[in-house]
């Protein structure tokens, strides 16, 4: 099938691009998140740009402002309809991977979703659960500790986890915690990763990142083969792939534009066909990752993904 998008990337990266690069200095913490946070808060009294950041990630600091914003905004509603199509319902149990402040976890709640869990390692206010423990009153079961993660065993119908994936250093264990957690055949949705697929775009994903660049938070873009391969080493499938654009970005809330030569409503039919055909996504995600493999640019479609759809299998 002819891919409907046509999506230019350089080839070249300078030598010292990627030289100077220092993630050594990168951390995932915490404590140091909220105190990041709330100097960004600082920062972003007189920096516009920062601010719409800030608030663009939904994480301005009136939190019920933020949460609010998150609840009315269509990305929370086509991710909510989205997992609905495979067969999800607000009786089944959903467990937000990886939340940090839990936006979509409560999001679900507000859409009538009955059996929700929000799990994050961090659980301070701004940057971590601590303020949807505050509003939720209980209706949603909010996990802090791994280890108690870590005993949950065939409990969840779907994992759903937003631009998550990439903060855990160790994508295989995430996993493997994820799969233990899951009813066999229940499926991970994995939204809005972090690609890079070239030296010159993993130089940009760092550098051009808004806080790993301002702040040193830890980021580490991956070729999107990387996440599924890993992924599906400990027990899953790859079942389907959202490329970029599709109905105008809804799925990550992306302002970007479709280049003018794009056909987005073939492009929606094409995927919309895809998803009920055995492979049909999956098929122009691997025929896309092998084309690049043989060559280092052209036009990327399925492996810019705006969501990767994973099921656990039976028997690993």
């Amino acid at each position: 099938m002819k891919n409907p998008v046509m999506i230019f990337l350089p080839p070249g990266v300078s030598d010292d691009e990627i030289d100077r690069l220092h993630l050594e200095r990168s951390f995932e913490n915490p404590a140091r998140w909220e105190d990041t946070l709330k100097s960004a808060y600082i920062d972003a009294k007189t920096d516009p740009a920062l601010s719409e950041v800030l608030k663009g990630a939904f994480l301005q600091e009136d939190r019920a402002d933020a949460f609010r914003s998150f609840v009315a905004s269509d990305q929370a509603a086509a991710m909510a309809q989205f997992i609905q199509r495979f067969g999800l319902t607000p009786s089944s149990a959903i467990c937000d991977l990886g939340c940090g402040p839990g936006h979509f976890a409560h999001a679900l709640r507000q859409f009538g979703f009955g059996n929700v869990t929000a799990m994050d390692p961090n659980g301070e206010r701004n940057s971590g659960t601590g303020y949807l423990r505050e509003i939720s009153g209980g209706a949603v079961d909010i996990i802090n500790s791994l280890d108690e993660w870590r005993t949950i065993s065939c409990r969840f119908d779907a994992i759903v986890s937003s631009g998550t994936i990439h903060h855990w250093q160790h994508i295989p264990l995430v996993a493997i915690d994820a799969r233990r957690a899951m009813k066999p055949g229940a499926f991970w949705f994995a939204f809005g990763e972090y690609f890079a697929s070239t030296p010159h775009e993993f130089a940009q994903a760092i550098t051009q990142h808004p806080t790993a660049s301002r702040y040193g938070s830890y980021e580490w873009a991956y070729p999107p083969s990387v996440y599924v391969d890993m992924i599906q080493s400990v027990g899953f499938n790859l079942v389907a792939v959202i490329p970029y654009f599709y109905e105008s970005n809804r799925l990550t809330g992306s302002m970007s534009e479709a280049p003018p030569d794009i056909d987005i409503a073939e492009l929606n039919k094409i995927v919309d066909e895809g998803l009920v055909a055995s492979g049909g996504t999956v098929e122009q995600f691997w025929e896309e990752v092998d084309l690049f493999r043989r060559q280092r640019h052209g036009n990327r479609v399925f492996t810019r993904p705006q969501v990767m759809v994973f099921q656990r299998v039976t028997s690993a």
